[in-house]
């Protein structure tokens, strides 16, 4: 994936990222389902995290394009062990998830798991029923 932002409508959707984090991360924060005061300090450094990227993208740094950085709109092709999944995931933010369509929350373990990694990373994902490795084998924003 290569990624240039002459392109408009990628600038547009990355501004519009750091404008509704900027909006909600409060709401994010203080009525998140967290597990505990770590889950919330972890949401948190990942949203800051987040936004750096995107400003350092936005400010014409292309070097976390140029891994093909996951980011919020990112369709991901999985291995999940020795499984390769048929379908990519797409990370949304989380009125836009929907596992059946394979639409995947920024705030779910998965989606923060995957978030900012690149093709070829090994990402642990913790889940109430253990953790998984997963390969990320493809990214693809559009």
């Amino acid at each position: 994936m290569s990624h240039s932002l002459k392109t408009i409508s990628l600038r547009e959707e990355l501004v519009q990222q750091l404008v509704y984090l900027d909006e909600h991360k409060f709401a994010i924060l203080d009525r998140g389902t967290w597990e505990s005061p770590a889950e919330r300090a972890e949401v948190q450094a990942m949203i800051r995290r987040y936004q750096e990227t995107v400003e350092q993208i936005l400010a014409g740094d292309d070097v976390p394009l140029q891994c093909s950085m996951v980011l919020v709109g990112s369709r991901v092709s999985l291995r999940i062990g020795q499984e390769t999944l048929k379908d990519a995931y797409r990370i949304v933010i989380p009125g836009e998830a929907e596992l059946d369509e394979f639409c995947i929350s920024l705030w779910s373990p998965m989606g923060r798991g995957l978030i900012l990694a690149c093709p070829g990373d090994t990402v642990t994902i913790q889940t109430p029923f253990g953790s998984d490795d997963v390969l990320i084998l493809d990214n693809v924003y559009d």
